[in-house]
């Protein structure tokens, strides 16, 4: 459903036309054209960051990816999501703050990379109202990066365990994790009794965590968002969440730069109900709770403006 398209408009300029295929051709033109005037918008502003804050963002995540880039993948994600465009338009301060996140941290938001996603959410307001809010959220691929940029690591992996595999955990002064996996079992969410994370030092030596599986049913009892699709076998066939919560509970035991650190600490928060939003000088601001108003478009115009400009050439 179009919900940008005035049909009255439309009639009332097709009514000049002097066939049934006029009429539909002149229609889905003006449909176009409405329907792309939010998404203009919100182009004007990524175009406005390009030019100021997002460069020093990502050349400070050593981020390996352009800005020009960056802002390619954001607004296809946008082009292709309605309900994303529809919390653009009536909260842009949770949009962009939940994109100079990303940005900050490495991160480019898009479903087919997985790192990183903008998920639009009706949340309740400072006045008891509910509006379209946009809350970030680090996948289990995005952690990995984050993680692998922090120290002399070779690689990262996590596993789930179910009813019916082999599995032997001992500790002490010379930790071992075995693993044998039954594949025939039932491999559903209802059978999930672990789930752990290795990681593999450059030097040769090897560390991992495991959590259980009521463990990981604490994170998901805890999140503001218990009900999302992540904890299921419809959205989340490869249990990258359950896998997500065993490498946290690893990183906690390594060593991360700032902006790892501030990552994870952030996830966290905001999976707890927190929201993000701009200031007037253009920062991320943490709300804690859902009470926060939304940002006028006019806030973020002049916040933008004052913002110093970068060279031409994308360097900060």
């Amino acid at each position: 459903m179009n919900l940008f398209i005035d049909w009255a408009k439309v009639y009332d300029i097709a009514k000049s036309t002097q066939t049934k295929e006029e009429f539909l051709k002149v229609s889905e033109t003006f449909g176009k054209i409405e329907e792309s005037e939010p998404l203009r918008k919100f182009m004007t502003f990524m175009d406005k960051y390009q030019k100021t804050v997002l460069p020093s963002l990502l050349h400070g995540s050593q981020s390996s990816i352009s800005t020009e880039k960056f802002v390619n993948i954001v607004v296809n994600q946008v082009k292709k999501d309605e309900k994303l465009l529809n919390a653009f338009v009536v909260n842009p301060s949770s949009m962009f703050a939940s994109i100079l996140f990303g940005a900050e941290i490495g991160l480019v938001p898009s479903d087919e990379i997985g790192d990183f996603y903008l998920i639009p959410r009706n949340l309740k307001q400072h006045d008891g109202k509910y509006k379209l809010t946009v809350t970030p959220l680090i996948g289990y691929k995005g952690l990995v990066k984050i993680i692998m940029r922090g120290g002399e690591y070779e690689k990262i992996e996590a596993q789930i365990v179910y009813k019916g595999d082999k599995f032997k955990v001992s500790l002490g002064t010379n930790p071992k994790l075995e693993h044998t996996p039954k594949y025939e079992a039932d491999r559903t969410a209802d059978n999930i009794t672990h789930a752990y994370a290795v990681i593999y030092f450059k030097s040769g030596v090897t560390q991992f965590a495991v959590v259980t599986r009521n463990e990981i049913a604490a994170v998901r009892d805890n999140s503001k968002y218990p009900n999302d699709l992540y904890f299921n076998d419809k959205g989340n066939p490869n249990r990258w969440m359950e896998k997500k919560c065993a490498l946290i509970q690893l990183s906690k035991t390594l060593d991360k730069d700032f902006y790892g650190s501030k990552a994870i600490e952030m996830d966290a928060t905001i999976s707890g109900g927190a929201m993000l939003t701009l200031d007037q000088n253009n920062q991320i601001k943490l709300i804690e709770g859902a009470a926060v108003r939304p940002a006028r478009f006019r806030d973020i115009y002049g916040t933008l403006n004052d913002l110093p400009k970068v060279p031409d050439n994308g360097k900060p």
